[in-house]
């Protein structure tokens, strides 16, 4: 399994927190082939744990489907306006777009594509 350094620090506050969570609470979708669930909530698990430095080692599978979830939550939290009257949550949002950016522009990941794994859940 190819790895890379992830690259940026993640700091948390109460939003990280609850929508990192969350993520770990919608994992029941990503497929169990090659252990992709269980290695990415582990991945979350390490994060919510401020385990996860910069220079930690991370699945490029995991890093993916980390990507498609800050890209989505920031989506809909930030870009889409859906909670334009909650300026915590659209911060939040832009947080995220913020730090999925930061880890396309490190990992040269022009925007986040699904795994062949993911595909075959679609």
């Amino acid at each position: 399994m190819k790895q890379v350094k992830f690259g940026i620090r993640f700091s948390f506050n109460d939003y990280a927190y609850g929508e990192v969570d969350q993520f770990i609470e919608c994992a029941d979708n990503i497929s169990e082939e090659e252990n992709l669930r269980g290695r990415y909530v582990d991945f979350l698990n390490d994060l919510l744990s401020e385990k996860v430095k910069p220079s930690t080692l991370v699945d490029v599978d995991v890093l993916h489907l980390f990507i498609g979830d800050l890209d989505n939550r920031a989506h809909i939290d930030y870009l889409e306006d859906h909670w334009k009257d909650d300026p915590r949550i659209t911060a939040g949002g832009k947080m995220f777009w913020n730090r999925c950016n930061k880890l396309r522009a490190i990992h040269d990941v022009e925007e986040w594509r699904p795994t062949k794994f993911q595909l075959e859940i679609s």
